[in-house]
């Protein structure tokens, strides 16, 4: 299956914007084992999310810090 395959390689390359697209468009999966293997690899997908969402909320959260520190 084609968007299993673009799906693998979204998230081995940690692209959150395919990860993003392909989630949104999940195909019918008939396969048991195509659809465990969908099942994970969201999953996983969740977990680049997540840790991206904190990495953002770091660095707005550094930027906020030197914006005050500046204008004191």
């Amino acid at each position: 299956m084609n968007w299993l395959n673009n799906l693998k390689i979204a998230v081995v390359d940690k692209n959150i914007e395919n990860i993003g697209m392909l989630i949104t468009n999940v195909p019918y999966i008939t396969n048991m084992n195509e659809a465990q293997e969908a099942l994970a690899l969201i999953n996983q997908a969740i977990s680049i999310v997540e840790d991206e969402k904190l990495k953002t909320l770091e660095i707005m959260n550094k930027i906020k810090q030197s914006k005050a520190f500046l204008s004191s």
